[in-house]
C-alpha cells in the first residue's frame, strides 16, 4: 500500500489520501483525521492534538 498526492489527483484537493488503488485511507476534517474502520464501518476521528509530533509538522 502506497499513499500518493498527485496534483492530478483530485481527492488531494479535497483533504482525502488514497491508496493507488483509489481506496480511501484518511480525510482531514476540521481539527483531527477521520479514519473508517474496514471490518464494522464505524468513522474515528483522531485529533491532531493527540498525535505525537503533529505540532511540529503541521508549524
Amino acid at each position: 500500500m502506497v499513499s500518493t498526492m498527485s496534483p492530478s489527483n483530485h481527492s488531494a484537493d479535497c483533504g482525502e489520501t488514497r491508496c493507488e488503488c483509489g481506496q480511501l485511507i484518511a480525510k482531514v476534517r476540521g481539527q483531527g483525521l477521520e479514519l473508517k474502520c474496514k471490518r464494522c464501518k464505524r468513522i474515528v476521528v483522531i485529533p491532531f492534538s493527540s498525535i505525537e509530533g503533529w505540532g511540529t509538522v503541521a508549524s
